[in-house]
C-alpha cells in the first residue's frame, strides 16, 4: 500500500512538474530568441551605416560614379570614419566579416608608413588630375598621399582583387544579416568596364590613357 502511495506521489509531483518545466524552457526560449533579434537589429543598424562609405570607397577606387569630384584627403578621411565604425561594430559579426573587411582595406590603402603618416592610396594621381571636376582646382601636394607615382599605370589585376575584396565583404556581411539568397558578386561588369576594361590598366602619365564615354555611368549592383 505504501509503494502505491509513493508511486501516486511520484505522479502527481510529475503532472504538476510538467507545465513548470515546460514553462521554464518556453522564458528561455523567448529570452535567447529576444537577445538573437537584438544582435540582427544591431548588425542591420550597422550594415546601414557603412554600406554607403564601403560603396563610395569601391567606386572611387573602381573610377566609377562620382569618383572625379572627390580629393584624395576626402578618401583618406573615409578611410579613417570606416575604420572607426567597423571596429565598434566588430564584436557584433562574424570573424569572417572582420577578415573580410581588412583584406578589402589592404587593397586600397597601404598602412603602417612612417610614423604619424596617413595611409597612402593603392591607385595612381595621374588620371585623377588630368579628370578632375570639382570646382576646386586640383592640388598637387595630393600626389603624396597614393602608392603609385603619375607614370606608373594602375594594374588590371589590382582593380579586378578591389572588386573581388568588396563583393566578399558584402556576402560575409549578408550572411551575417540571416539572408539566406546572399549573392557571391554585389558587382557587376560595368565596374571594371569603367576602368577601361577587364584586361587593361588604368595608364599613367607615360601613355595617352584611352578614351571611355562610360566614365561617369553610375554603379548599377546587379
Amino acid at each position: 500500500m505504501s509503494e502505491l502511495n509513493w508511486t501516486d506521489v511520484v505522479s502527481a509531483v510529475s503532472a504538476a512538474a510538467t507545465p513548470i518545466i515546460v514553462a521554464v524552457f518556453g522564458w528561455m526560449l523567448t529570452r535567447r530568441q529576444s537577445r538573437s533579434d537584438l544582435l540582427l537589429k544591431a548588425r542591420i543598424d550597422y550594415y546601414r551605416e557603412i554600406i554607403p562609405d564601403l560603396n563610395r570607397l569601391m567606386t572611387y577606387m573602381m573610377f566609377i560614379g562620382p569618383w572625379r569630384d572627390i580629393t584624395p584627403l576626402e578618401v583618406i578621411s573615409l578611410k579613417r570614419r570606416l575604420d572607426v565604425s567597423f571596429y565598434i561594430a566588430a564584436p557584433l559579426f562574424s570573424p569572417p566579416v572582420t577578415s573580410a573587411y581588412e583584406v578589402f582595406m589592404k587593397q586600397c590603402f597601404v598602412s603602417f608608413g612612417q610614423w604619424g603618416a596617413d595611409a597612402l592610396i593603392r591607385s595612381s594621381p595621374y588620371r585623377r588630375r588630368v579628370s578632375w571636376k570639382a570646382a576646386d582646382p586640383w592640388d598637387p601636394d595630393w600626389g603624396r598621399l597614393f602608392e603609385l607615382q603619375e607614370d606608373e599605370a594602375v594594374e588590371a589585376a589590382a582593380l579586378k582583387a578591389i572588386r573581388t575584396s568588396y563583393d566578399s565583404l558584402v556576402s560575409a556581411l549578408v550572411t551575417d544579416l540571416n539572408i539566406n539568397r546572399a549573392r557571391g558578386e554585389y558587382t557587376n561588369a560595368h565596374v571594371l568596364e569603367n576602368a577601361h576594361g577587364p584586361l587593361k590598366s588604368v595608364e599613367g602619365a607615360s601613355a595617352s590613357p584611352a578614351r571611355n564615354d562610360k566614365d561617369d555611368t553610375p554603379l548599377r549592383p546587379s
